[in-house]
């Protein structure tokens, strides 16, 4: 079939990613977002974030035979889509997300494209 991509829908677990790496990442970097196709309709922050553990179970590689490795220590961008082009975190600084926007965020080319519409400043631990 031509065009099946229309019919389809990709679900991004939003809840369990969060749950699973305990909603705490370090901040690496940051940049404006500023939406120039105008789909989205708004400014944001995206946010380039380091994943700090993950207890998820990734199961057995088949060619190896051994575990699959975590995505601890594994970098990842967000867009903060709350109309602010700069948030009040520093690299190192820890944060939560806050409010996953089902209907921005994708996956296209095994990358997710991942917005929310916030996030929160956490204590070092």
């Amino acid at each position: 079939m031509k065009n099946a991509f229309r019919f389809t829908k990709t679900v991004i677990l939003a809840d369990v990613f969060l749950k699973n790496t305990g909603n705490r990442y370090m901040v690496v970097a940051q940049a404006p977002y500023l939406d120039k196709k105008g789909k989205i309709g708004s400014v944001g922050t995206i946010l380039t974030l380091m994943i700090q553990e993950d207890s998820t179970d990734y199961g057995i590689d088949k060619n190896t035979q051994r575990a699959r490795d975590n995505n601890v220590y594994e970098t990842f961008d967000v867009t903060i889509l709350n109309g602010k082009t700069h948030l009040d975190v520093q690299k190192g600084d820890f944060v939560g997300l806050d409010g996953f926007d089902e209907d921005h965020s994708y996956f296209i080319d095994n990358n997710l494209i991942l917005r929310f519409k916030g996030c929160h400043k956490l204590a070092a631990k």
